[in-house]
């Protein structure tokens, strides 16, 4: 289900992340597709003004702090082997030896994000009690003009280039340590990309 030797790309600058391939393998990416409910039957999801990060993107929370949440029934079975491999140890010791952070003893919240055109999420940092996040690209194809790409940033204004972008597709997925200086982003999704832009999202948190 996982592929824990596959490729990786760490970065440590400007602070800890990394580029995976195929960790989730492309056969099992289709299958994970096929066995998730329509990308316009999700949750709509939208911050416009208040607050240090705004957003726009449809969800379903599969799991929310070691829990499952009532999207967990509207998937399929595949997506129940997934997300018990994400709470094991071995995926948890891929994420210490991935970006030297130690979630031995976090909670996750593990969800679908599907994203249409002109979705987003504006630069921020992740709340403090984040310890680490890693975001998963369902798609197979995905040009840089579709838009969405992930940026590494350095700071909150987006008028400022990013530090380092990546396609949200072909396989790869982000993996990034949480902290002060943890700046990210989701460009917008172009109104001409052929596809929703789909992800699977695994957020690592201190234990309350």
């Amino acid at each position: 289900m996982l592929d824990l030797h596959a490729p990786v790309e760490r970065h440590g600058e400007p602070y800890p992340w990394a580029v995976a391939h195929s960790v989730i393998p492309a056969a099992t990416c289709r299958l994970l597709r096929e066995q998730m409910p329509p990308p316009d039957a999700l949750h709509p999801a939208e911050r416009t003004g208040a607050g240090d990060k705004t957003y726009r993107m449809a969800v379903l929370p599969l799991i929310h702090r070691g829990a499952a949440e009532p999207g967990l029934a509207e998937v399929g079975e595949a997506w129940h082997r997934l997300v018990a491999h994400f709470q094991g140890d071995a995926y948890r010791d891929w994420v210490a030896r991935t970006i030297g952070v130690d979630v031995s003893d976090t909670t996750f919240d593990i969800g679908l994000f599907v994203f249409q055109g002109g979705d987003r999420i504006s630069s921020h940092t992740d709340k403090p009690g984040k310890r680490a996040t890693h975001v998963l690209y369902l798609n197979d194809d995905w040009a840089h003009e579709h838009g969405g790409l992930f940026e590494v940033r350095g700071g909150p204004d987006l008028s400022d280039d990013p530090y380092a972008t990546v396609v949200p597709g072909g396989g790869r997925s982000v993996l990034f340590a949480r902290s002060e200086r943890s700046w990210h982003a989701v460009a917008p999704v172009s109104a001409h990309a052929p596809h929703f832009r789909m992800t699977c999202q695994v957020e690592m948190w201190n234990p309350s």
